[in-house]
């Protein structure tokens, strides 16, 4: 105060076109009290046209809230957060051949819960906007599109169910347009996986969930696929020998060469003597 340099209030100005971009952003007002450390009538003060001055540590502590490139990444676990990302990521995977039931059970929903639902656009219960989601939730969905967005799924019950609402597939949408209220996907041409990758995503797919236990009925229903499919499969993966390599010696092979001609040998010695042959 001697000096004339303290200044216990400033022009609200500045913090509320901060806090405005903050809200451009997607954050609501609720989650800018918690992360500037303030209580949510301070921001909604600031907020306020008529509010022409603020406390000096007020606007300190909002100007430090930087603006988010997701809204579910600074959010806290239980915050509620827009829902149009998450759904955009798990319709592109519908899309790309994974079934509903498997991404639910991945994600630890119940398929015909109203969260779920919300999702993939079916009705809702009345009471349900179907327009926000957890942020704890919406972050693991973008873990689970972020591991499966480059390995087609295996079901094309999946993908022609996608394919028939106009489902964007996951290489469809840029980054930064996902979690976009007004961004569009790019339709560009796509060449649908042959039947060998196909196969082999069936193969990786029953591997995975045959080693968590389940069985053939329910792996058939996750992936949507036929239980005939999923023992096929299984039996295939058991009895598939790896070809040999270049550590397999010289001797190895010849031994291998000389146990099966002995065998030749001794059949034909066991043979009756019309149906000999001359051998050297």
């Amino acid at each position: 105060m001697a000096y004339g340099r303290w200044q216990p209030r400033v022009e609200a100005g500045e913090a509320r076109a901060h806090v405005e971009r903050l809200l451009g952003a997607g954050l609501r007002k609720t989650h800018v009290a918690a992360l500037a450390g303030v209580s949510k009538a301070t921001v909604v003060n600031v907020t306020r046209a008529d509010t022409a001055r603020i406390s000096a540590d007020i606007e300190r502590a909002l100007l430090a809230v930087e603006v988010p490139e997701r809204v579910a990444d600074v959010a806290e676990a239980n915050a509620r957060v827009p829902i149009t990302g998450a759904r955009r990521r798990v319709q592109a995977l519908v899309a790309f051949g994974y079934p509903q039931s498997h991404l639910a059970r991945e994600l630890g929903i119940d398929p015909s819960h109203a969260t779920f639902a919300a999702l993939v656009q079916r009705r809702l219960p009345v009471d349900h906007t179907g327009q926000t989601i957890s942020a704890e939730r919406e972050r693991a969905i973008k873990a689970l599109f972020d591991r499966l967005q480059m390995t087609p799924g295996p079901s094309q019950r999946a993908r022609d169910y996608g394919r028939k609402r106009g489902w964007a597939l996951p290489f469809g949408w840029d980054e930064t347009a996902l979690d976009d209220p007004h961004g569009r996907p790019q339709r560009g041409r796509w060449t649908p996986p042959t039947r060998t990758q196909l196969r082999d995503a069936h193969r990786e797919q029953v591997a995975a969930l045959t080693a968590q236990g389940l069985s053939a009925d329910q792996i058939a229903e996750q992936l949507g696929i036929t239980a005939r499919t999923v023992v096929r499969d299984r039996s295939e993966a058991t009895t598939t020998e790896p070809a040999p390599t270049q550590r397999d010696s010289e001797t190895e092979v010849m031994s291998e060469v000389a146990i099966q001609a002995r065998r030749d040998i001794a059949a034909r010695r066991a043979a009756p003597i019309y149906r000999r042959e001359r051998i050297r």
